[in-house]
């Protein structure tokens, strides 16, 4: 007899992210990002500790030895606290096939990257000591150098406008670790969550000052326009939030269309983390274009984390090609 098909996490499963989840909210306040927009020493080491980086790694190897549901569960948490993008580049490089002779990358911190022809930008993280770049089909990790450190050999290309550091170089020579098409899916799934993460944290932070702040005598989320604004960011989190833990059961359970659903997951939950944050600019009125307060810092961590995955038109082509060979 065939076993059921699963849909959804497990209650365990889902249990297990929540309690990971509690523990970042006060490890990660998106208030920190107005002064660094990477992860302090101490802050890496509580992620460790807390054994983020080694989720999927088995148990012989130090880690926890679970699978794609628990991960993206977690990189959503980490999407909804604004995780640096280093955080999940190393989450996802415990995926990557190393080469012959290459250093272990257990314990290593690994910034993230983009290579488009002959360029190739880096998202500065200066305790990194590899890099994570992604390319159009590929991607490979490669030794830092001085490129993710921001010393003369790369040159710097915003300092500002991206919630990053971002740095152009050269390119870097051969991989120290690949990804196949497998491993890619697994970190095109992370890249999902963490999107998903962030139309969560849009939606919270649009609805609590919907709640909280007044105009005529009475809380703005009292307003029928404000009111519809909240209810389509709600079913846009939770689209999000669905389609990513439906296509993590999916890789989880080697499904023939799992490629396809991470795509449209990758798709859903880019769209929804960049509406919602839009969103929540608006409700917010004019503070919400304002460098002190939080609500920018979610729109330009999404356009950061789309832009790294390659874009959602990228997935959009994808859907598509994926959507003619079933």
């Amino acid at each position: 007899m065939e076993s059921a098909i699963r849909y959804h996490p497990s209650p365990d499963q889902l249990a297990l992210a929540s309690t990971i989840e509690e523990s970042l909210a006060p490890l990660l306040p998106i208030s920190r990002l107005h002064s660094s927009s990477t992860e302090d020493v101490r802050t890496w080491a509580s992620l460790d500790e807390i054994g983020i980086f080694g989720v999927t790694a088995s148990e012989e190897a130090g880690g926890s030895g679970l699978g794609a549901v628990e991960e993206a569960l977690i990189a959503m948490a980490l999407g909804r606290q604004l995780a640096a993008p280093s955080v999940l580049a190393t989450l996802g490089a415990a995926h990557a096939a190393p080469v012959d002779g290459a250093p272990a990358l257990k314990g290593r911190r690994i910034a993230a990257g983009l290579q488009r022809g002959d360029r190739t930008v880096v998202v500065e993280d200066r305790a990194a000591e590899f890099v994570l770049v992604r390319a159009p089909a590929s991607a490979g990790i490669y030794a830092t150098g001085s490129v993710a450190t921001g010393s003369a050999a790369s040159r710097p290309l915003d300092r500002r406008l991206w919630l990053a550091e971002l740095n152009e170089c050269d390119l870097l020579g051969e991989p120290l670790a690949r990804f196949d098409d497998s491993r890619l899916l697994r970190l095109r799934l992370i890249d999902a969550a963490a999107l998903a993460g962030i139309a969560a944290a849009a939606l919270d932070m649009g609805v609590s000052y919907a709640g909280t702040r007044e105009q005529f005598g009475r809380p703005i989320g009292s307003f029928q326009a404000v009111k519809h604004h909240c209810a389509n960011m709600a079913i846009s989190a939770s689209c999000a939030r669905d389609q990513v833990s439906f296509v993590a059961v999916a890789v989880d359970d080697r499904r023939g269309d799992a490629a396809l659903q991470v795509e449209c997951a990758l798709w859903v939950a880019g769209s929804a983390a960049l509406e919602n944050a839009g969103k929540n600019i608006q409700i917010h009125g004019g503070i919400g274009f304002s460098d002190e307060a939080d609500p920018h810092l979610l729109l330009k961590r999404a356009q950061l984390l789309i832009t790294l995955a390659g874009g959602l038109e990228a997935a959009n082509r994808r859907i598509a090609e994926a959507s003619s060979w079933q």
